[in-house]
């Protein structure tokens, strides 16, 4: 296995963002612990976890969180069926959706990159941008 990233997200309410999470985004539990209010998912083998602020277990923050909380970051998410992941989330939560379907051209060093992107908001005010590469058109 190599090297990776795991992000953990506090929480306001870790039953609203664990629906927001599963039932909205398609993400599965790997595991969770909801005495301490954690939960260890994953999506198209990528993970992410989850932790709600009114636990008396210990917290790492540099700050006061306020909503929306997330502030100058989004998450990409690389996908393998954009539309259909756009679809769910439209159909389920159209409020959640911070940017519509897009298709957007970025330059890369000498080479032109096109990818299919939309921006869902959880609960918490986090941003995911979910990414799924394209051809030149």
């Amino acid at each position: 296995m190599g090297l990776r990233v795991v992000p953990e997200l506090y929480c306001i309410d870790i039953n609203e963002s664990k629906h927001f999470y599963i039932d909205v985004l398609g993400f599965s539990v790997k595991y969770e612990r909801p005495e301490e209010l954690f939960l260890f998912l994953t999506l198209d083998g990528v993970d992410l976890m989850l932790e709600g602020l009114n636990t008396s277990e210990r917290h790492w923050l540099t700050g006061n969180m306020e909503v929306p909380f997330g502030r100058g970051v989004n998450f990409q998410w690389d996908t393998i069926n954009i539309e259909k992941l756009y679809q769910r989330v439209q159909s389920i939560s159209p409020n959640s959706i911070y940017l519509e379907l897009e298709t957007k051209t970025y330059e890369c060093n000498d080479q032109l990159a096109v990818q299919k992107q939309f921006i869902a908001q959880d609960p918490n005010g986090y941003l995911f941008r979910f990414c799924e590469d394209s051809l030149p058109s």
